[in-house]
């Protein structure tokens, strides 16, 4: 796998089997004797037997936990103080807790646009360094060496857009990033872009192609700094405060009343698990929606940036056979594996 020394090296070095850059989830075949109807139990199941490995369970527990505690001692007041069932009117909570989800799936597929947008982009970064390179190979008639050092800025371009949305620093041994001055910072995607520019208008400038050949180039490469922006408008654009403020105390106040309403009806052991449950949506929703809103982090739910990047630079080197030598990286995230699949990473 490429280098790039601004990250720190992982004890794991995936890059050996990383060579064609590109990790995938490949599904084994069928254990023997387990056939459509054993996957067809095990699409619910695992849902239930693997929910530790869900990203959202790994925040949410620490809720839970407090929930149960909360419960319990709110049994003991309850059972020592209102004998007389003073809280039994358990229909006030169920009124607010439907108007909280409502406003709850608002929340949600409001921030789950905003993954999703993220998504599209880089989806269409990956296209677009694809056909710049394609173009490029077929239109200039350059040596390839010349157009391999296009190739690398804009795998380098990709790279530095992930630091760049991570608040993260592009190591200047990225190509396109040498003649940057120590300790200066700038905007990284925006550096090399410039760069890529200055390489197509040399090549412009020597004659070796027509203003045709830059029509069809433009759009390529006008993409790059549109991506880049879409990405900053969503990672500096969050979620209103006061909405996202509203909503949290919205929730808070819900679960804490709640335990006073059913443990009037139910024993400690039989309301719990309505107590979990109820705690374990509302909760695991609005930490999923807090998530995906920025998705260009390192969680489990944001969106896999190493591997996209590894795409461009394995179909960039396809395309232009990049400098062996040259490196990106020094790390690759694991590819994540998804759960509630039976399914393992084999990284090629």
């Amino acid at each position: 796998m490429p280098i790039d020394p601004s990250e720190p090296a992982q004890p794991q070095n995936y890059a050996a089997s990383h060579r064609g850059r590109n990790s995938y989830v490949n599904s084994p075949p069928v254990p023997e004797g387990k056939g459509p109807i054993y996957k067809a139990f095990a699409f619910w199941i695992y849902p239930f037997t693997r929910f530790h490995r869900i990203p959202v369970f790994k925040r949410v527990w620490l809720y839970l936990t407090f929930m149960a505690f909360y419960s319990l001692v709110v049994d003991i007041v309850v059972t020592r103080n209102f004998p007389n069932h003073l809280f039994k009117e358990a229909g006030a909570a169920g009124y607010t807790s439907v108007i909280l989800g409502l406003l709850l799936v608002f929340r949600t597929n409001t921030a789950y646009e905003r993954w999703w947008e993220g998504r599209k982009l880089w989806g269409q970064l990956v296209n677009d360094s694809r056909n710049l390179c394609l173009k490029v190979r077929t239109y200039v008639p350059t040596a390839p060496g010349d157009k391999a050092e296009l190739g690398e800025l804009v795998v380098s371009f990709a790279y530095a857009l992930k630091h760049h949305l991570r608040d993260s620093q592009a190591s200047r041994s990225l190509p396109g990033m040498g003649d940057v001055p120590e300790g200066v910072k700038i905007n990284a995607p925006v550096y090399i872009a410039g760069k890529i520019y200055e390489k197509v208008l040399d090549w412009k400038n020597d004659d070796l192609f027509d203003g045709f050949i830059m029509i069809q180039l433009d759009p390529h490469l006008r993409s790059f700094m549109d991506i880049c922006g879409a990405c900053e408008r969503i990672k500096n654009s969050p979620l209103a405060l006061s909405y996202r403020a509203f909503m949290r105390q919205g929730i808070a106040l819900n679960l804490l009343a709640l335990p006073w309403y059913i443990e009037s009806e139910f024993n400690y052991w039989m309301s719990l698990p309505l107590i979990l449950i109820g705690s374990y949506f509302l909760i695991g929703l609005e930490l999923i929606a807090e998530d995906i809103e920025e998705p260009f982090g390192k969680d489990g739910d944001d969106l896999p940036l190493d591997t996209i990047c590894g795409t461009i630079e394995t179909t960039v080197n396809d395309i232009l056979q990049l400098n062996k030598s040259q490196k990106f990286t020094t790390s690759f995230r694991k590819p994540r594996i998804d759960p509630l699949k039976e399914t393992k990473a084999n990284p090629i």
